[in-house]
């Protein structure tokens, strides 16, 4: 193979080819053509090594100089009529010799050299091809491997809904029987204190299983102007249920209403997944911060923890579907890309920033809107 990627050797090649070139023009033109007729092979030693290593435009330059080179030696043979050059049709023989060797030997190399050059871009072409093949092969069985992770995600929405929905209903009867009981005239008051703890634990329980119908529902987002703090503050049972007892919830809501434009129920579940990742980062225990903020023309909303943090590389990918940093059993890759089209489709930002050991701070940045009775106004 000729030297092309490689321009340092390629130089160095050509010098010595020349050099062997100059050197074999000095001795023809000092000795003649007669004189070198017994060393052609030797004389095309150049040719060799200049299709060899230079390739074709080296292997055609170096015999057009050896051409060159074997008539300067006739010249040569001409001038001094040396003793071995008897006639014309001798002095022809000398001549037409290194000649035919020198072409022969030329169209050889030339023919090489091409079937060599389309045998190795056949070989890239290939390559290439094969690359292109194993590229799309991965793309789709990581395609196929997407589908029948969100089936599964979806199959596990549909039942998750189901059993929330059946399990509300047995609420229901435990709220009537509670309500029912309290009804009763006659009552000590140790049992109408246990009536009055039933009935706050079903109407939690009724109001947490909504909330996790609001996960796993299918219907078309219903946008509408909501305050987003009297909604974080209806959240506060539900994140203090997934904080649990070894994480510590605090929530600092800004004064004022946060008016902000976008389904409620995505909302929720948004802040919902943004908390249950927060408390996945601190398995040891922590302290998670719910904080909003009103500015001229947006709500800001922070999420930060004190949990393990992530590396740069892991959060330039959070956002992207399927990815996740935990086991398969524990995590399915689609929360924060879920949260991420919710914030974005109501014209707002997500931000993460975060380091190894440093926790996680997610800042939610959505359109300001007017509040009711101003939009009433504005529409009159």
């Amino acid at each position: 193979m000729p030297l092309r990627r490689h321009p340092v050797q390629r130089a160095v090649a050509a010098v010595l080819i020349a050099a062997g070139l100059v050197l074999l023009g000095l001795s023809y033109a000092r000795y003649g053509l007669a004189a070198q007729s017994g060393s052609v092979m030797l004389s095309i030693l150049p040719l060799l090594f200049a299709g060899l290593l230079l390739g074709r435009r080296g292997l055609w330059a170096a015999a057009t100089a050896y051409l060159a080179i074997l008539l300067l030696g006739a010249r040569t043979d001409m001038q001094h009529l040396t003793p071995h050059v008897h006639g014309w049709r001798e002095f022809a023989s000398y001549l037409l010799q290194p000649v035919l060797a020198n072409a022969i030997v030329a169209l050889i190399l030339d023919r090489l050299i091409l079937k060599s050059d389309i045998a190795a871009r056949r070989n890239r072409e290939l390559t290439l091809i094969c690359r292109h093949l194993e590229l799309e092969i991965r793309d789709k069985e990581t395609s196929q491997a997407q589908l029948l992770q969100s089936q599964r995600i979806d199959a596990l929405g549909k039942l998750a809904g189901n059993v929330a929905h059946d399990f509300n209903n047995l609420l229901g009867v435990i709220l009537g029987f509670a309500q029912r009981g309290l009804d009763h005239r006659v009552l000590d008051d140790e049992t109408r204190h246990c009536l009055q703890r039933i009935e706050a634990a079903a109407r939690r329980g009724r109001t947490l299983t909504s909330k996790l119908l609001t996960l796993v529902r299918n219907d078309a987002a219903l946008h509408e102007i909501f305050d987003a703090n009297r909604v974080l503050d209806d959240l506060q049972p539900m994140l203090q249920s997934i904080a649990g007892q070894s994480v510590e919830a605090q929530t600092a809501l800004c004064d004022g209403a946060a008016w902000v434009r976008m389904d409620r129920a995505e909302f929720e579940a948004a802040v919902l997944n943004l908390a249950k990742n927060a408390v996945d980062a601190m398995p040891g225990g922590g302290r998670m911060t719910l904080t909003t903020e009103l500015e001229p023309t947006e709500v800001h909303l922070q999420l930060e923890d004190t949990g393990h943090g992530m590396s740069a590389q892991t959060r330039a990918r959070i956002f992207e579907p399927f990815f996740t940093t935990k086991p398969r059993e524990r995590g399915s890759g689609i929360g924060l890309a879920m949260v991420h089209r919710i914030v974005t489709e109501a014209g707002g930002t997500i931000d993460c920033d975060s380091a190894p050991g440093a926790g996680a701070r997610f800042v939610l940045k959505l359109p300001l809107q007017a509040g009711p009775s101003g939009a009433a106004a504005a529409a009159a």
